[in-house]
């Protein structure tokens, strides 16, 4: 049988998520979230406009200027529990079809 693997979380909601533990560079959120440098900075970006994240330092790095550091916004943590809650709920009716039971509740 074939592995497969089940990305729910929107690109979006795992920067987020990652930002959510600790403030981070772009390459740094790269690495943690296994997404392109350049998607990362195009998210980083669409996120800020939303005033989902923003700016918290610079950070030193070995070769080549400080790089900017970004940290959630309180907007953002609300935002992502809002997404979180929303994908808990998804797998919830998943498994729920999944074994079975009714996926709705007609209480």
């Amino acid at each position: 049988m074939k592995k497969v693997d089940v990305d729910i979380l929107t690109n979006e909601a795992k920067v987020l998520l990652v930002l959510y533990r600790e403030k981070l560079t772009r390459a740094e959120i790269a690495k943690a979230t296994g997404l392109g440098y350049s998607s990362v900075s195009y998210i980083v970006l669409r996120l800020e406009s939303l005033g989902l994240v923003r700016t918290a330092g610079m950070k030193k790095v070995k070769s080549g200027p400080a790089e900017d550091m970004y940290e959630i916004t309180e907007k953002g943590i609300e935002v992502l529990r809002d997404l979180l809650s929303k994908e808990t709920q998804y797998m919830e009716t998943l498994l729920q079809l999944r074994l079975g039971e009714p996926a709705i509740s007609t209480t």
